[in-house]
């Protein structure tokens, strides 16, 4: 580790910041290991801190490589393309309607058959326990009539024909995407994507904050870095929806 025999002198002189940031900025490549690495030393120089080994902490208030905010994150049209496609259908329909209704992971899966009806599609939002009624896609409203017919509780269900659990989604969902060699994205940019499709087929902003849950500025935010991306987007979503 660079600096591991430093003397205490050194860690609280001037530079000793710079140093430890350069060592961090070499690992660039894995962020998230790398704020770890320096949250970890952070914690301990912050120890002999407290303990008056050393008079300051070069390390107070250092910044992440890592952006835990995805909300502008998004899928490639590939990818979406290749999930939909070449995915296992029990997963690739979980996607397909995230990508329809602009929702979370957890209420995509507990969407329940009932809140079909009459050509309208009833969304609860677990997080901020909003309502939101919408006219489905016709891409999905085979899934929701299907799930009507068969009586099921839920919409979406395993390869089982059960309900899907947070964590066998999350591990079923890893392992098909290994399989499918997608990477670099996860469930969570599906939001960002279909805001991004959204936009780009004409609805307006404010209607995409009520139905994703988003405030506008985030949608916003998301539009302006993601909008060129948007037919390839629209193209990816609709080949994979195709006759199915």
């Amino acid at each position: 580790v660079k600096g591991g025999d430093m003397p205490l002198k050194a860690v609280e002189a001037k530079g000793a910041r710079s140093l430890f940031i350069d060592w961090r900025d070499e690992m660039r490549s894995t962020p998230r290991s790398a704020d770890m690495h320096i949250a970890v030393l952070a914690r301990i120089i912050s120890w002999g801190k407290d303990r008056e080994h050393v008079l300051r902490n070069p390390l107070e208030r250092v910044g992440k490589l890592h952006n835990e905010t995805r909300k502008d994150d998004v899928w490639l049209p590939s990818q979406i393309d290749r999930m939909l496609t070449e995915g296992a259908p029990h997963i690739a329909n979980v996607v397909k309607v995230a990508l329809w209704t602009m929702q979370r992971q957890s209420d995509v899966l507990s969407l329940a058959a009932i809140a079909y009806d009459d050509g309208r599609l009833w969304i609860t939002q677990g997080k901020t326990r909003a309502r939101v009624r919408i006219r489905p896609a016709d891409e999905i409203v085979p899934l929701l009539e299907e799930a009507k017919a068969a009586k099921r509780q839920r919409v979406l269900v395993n390869s089982r024909g059960e309900n899907w659990t947070a964590s066998g989604f999350r591990a079923s969902l890893r392992k098909e995407m290994a399989r499918l060699k997608i990477s670099g994205v996860r469930f969570h940019d599906l939001r960002g994507t279909a805001i991004t499709y959204a936009y780009a087929k004409g609805v307006e902003i404010e209607r995409i904050a009520e139905i994703s849950g988003h405030s506008k500025s985030e949608c916003e935010a998301i539009i302006r870095r993601s909008y060129l991306a948007g037919e390839g987007v629209i193209e990816a979503i609709r080949a994979g929806t195709k006759g199915q």
